[in-house]
């Protein structure tokens, strides 16, 4: 109940096992949730989570070096290992874009001693962690209280921009993997082709070709916020851009202690609405859309009426993005719990 408690109020967690070493049954499994600067162990048995460890993830010896500790710490082989991480997987291998190292299968189930490894992308884990989320996991922005049963969206501004989805079919959730995060951004209004324009000169490998497009994760991120910070300084005219941090830009523009954090803010709003309304069209997520990660977290003020009018805003089919469920997840160490999930599924096929 303690671990519990804790990632429901969003704490780092470091707790000892539910039970003392070496006695966890010898079915148990060990989840990871793995960042460009920590990661975190989770003891899971009898499909629930029972210890969390967090890590600085470091080199691709220093993370093989947390599982096998925490192997020798519970005392006996789990029996099968999820790793979640930021980056494509490929034959078993995932590219963790942020740690700048590699990570195998082959290389978990050597330093565990597990029966059955997985990689998987952090969006796969994070659209597993909304498969059985009930009304006291979510705030609604729009539609039911609880989220009904079928297919979800999830999308999370954070470091990056991910992107997963859970497809529902014949009783069954199926998770998608893709890079959602990097599709084409296009200024909405005629003022915002300036801005587009200046970031060209900030970011030019991330436009597509010639065009005003750019991958969305260049604007709508804890990265791309500094970038199109600079951009709408640099088309109001101001030729010298002080460089900030994604904090303290939206502190400026909750505070309106600066025009041109203000002006990011409404654009990272708008922008991060219509294309959440956009997947969600594609998509038709009958069991909802949802907000996850540090940003949403942090700062809900952001998720007002300007974001619900650009989310809803579709001619023709306004009235259909108006009929769609939409949450924030409340979910703390939601990598973790969505990591336990896909396991969980993963052992029943």
């Amino acid at each position: 109940m303690a671990l519990k408690s804790a990632l429901s109020n969003g704490q780092n967690v470091s707790q000892p096992l539910a039970q003392p070493l070496g006695s966890v049954h010898e079915h148990w499994n060990l989840v990871a949730d793995i960042g460009g600067t920590n990661t975190r162990l989770g003891v899971v048995t009898n499909g629930d989570l029972t210890g969390l460890r967090k890590h600085p993830t470091g080199t691709l010896k220093d993370l093989l070096n947390a599982f096998h500790d925490l192997r020798d710490e519970v005392g006996t082989n789990p029996q099968a290992v999820v790793a979640a991480g930021a980056g494509p997987v490929r034959n078993g291998v995932i590219r963790l874009t942020n740690a700048n190292l590699d990570l195998s299968e082959t290389e978990l189930a050597r330093a565990t001693g597990a029966e059955q490894t997985f990689v998987i992308n952090d969006f796969t884990a994070a659209a597993w962690s909304v498969s059985d989320v009930t009304q006291d996991d979510v705030s609604v922005l729009q539609g039911e209280a609880n989220p009904p049963i079928g297919t979800r969206l999830v999308v999370g501004p954070g470091t990056g921009l991910g992107v997963g989805a859970l497809l529902y079919s014949e009783g069954h959730y199926h998770t998608v993997s893709g890079e959602g995060g990097h599709v084409g951004l296009y200024p909405r209004h005629r003022d915002e082709v300036e801005i587009f324009e200046a970031a060209r000169r900030i970011a030019p490998a991330c436009f597509f070709g010639d065009s005003l497009a750019l991958e969305a994760e260049m604007f709508l991120s804890g990265t791309g916020l500094p970038i199109l910070y600079q951009a709408v300084g640099m088309a109001a005219g101001h030729a010298q851009i002080p460089a900030q941090a994604a904090k303290g830009i939206l502190q400026d523009a909750r505070d309106a202690s600066d025009p041109i954090a203000v002006k990011t803010a409404q654009m990272f709003t708008t922008h991060l609405g219509a294309l959440m309304g956009d997947m969600a069209v594609t998509l038709m997520p009958a069991g909802g859309v949802f907000l996850v990660g540090g940003v949403a977290e942090k700062n809900r003020w952001l998720f007002g009426q300007d974001f619900m009018e650009a989310f809803n805003g579709g001619g023709r089919f306004s009235e259909l993005r108006q009929s769609l469920n939409l949450y924030v997840s409340e979910q703390a160490e939601f990598g973790i719990i969505g990591a336990n999930n896909f396991c969980k599924n993963a052992l029943k096929r």
